[in-house]
């Protein structure tokens, strides 16, 4: 049985472009990469300015830049000033919103269980 029969279209895209995706996944992961296209979100911003809110030397700001750069994730505008670009923006806004999703289902999975085990220890004292 040839296995790409059995995927539909969504499974042959995701796995056609796996590795594009990974290497993105991998490069937002990081938290200092992550931060920086955090704070780009507002607008963009000078090296100076996001080596003052961050915690990190130099060379390590310039290295995940560059990182970030190399994925399309940011982009240079001017001589020290970076912005985040359209990619970027589209995968913060994403994580961003299946994460506050998840945290909502979390809450209310967590709410239902405490009202079931309310529910059980309701029951066992009427026994």
């Amino acid at each position: 049985m040839d296995k790409k029969s059995d995927l539909d279209p969504s499974q042959e895209f995701l796995i056609s472009f796996s590795d594009d995706i990974v290497s993105i996944l991998k490069t937002i992961a990081h938290i200092n990469r992550f931060t920086i296209l955090v704070l780009l979100l507002n607008g963009h911003s000078t090296f100076q300015m996001l080596l003052e809110q961050m915690d990190i030397k130099k060379s390590a700001l310039a290295n995940h830049l560059a990182e970030l750069k190399d994925s399309n994730l940011v982009e240079k505008t001017h001589h020290g000033t970076y912005e985040i670009s359209e990619n970027g923006k589209n995968y913060i806004k994403s994580i961003e919103k299946i994460y506050r999703e998840n945290k909502v289902i979390e809450k209310k999975v967590w709410e239902a269980k405490q009202r079931e085990q309310l529910s059980k220890s309701f029951l066992e004292r009427k026994q």
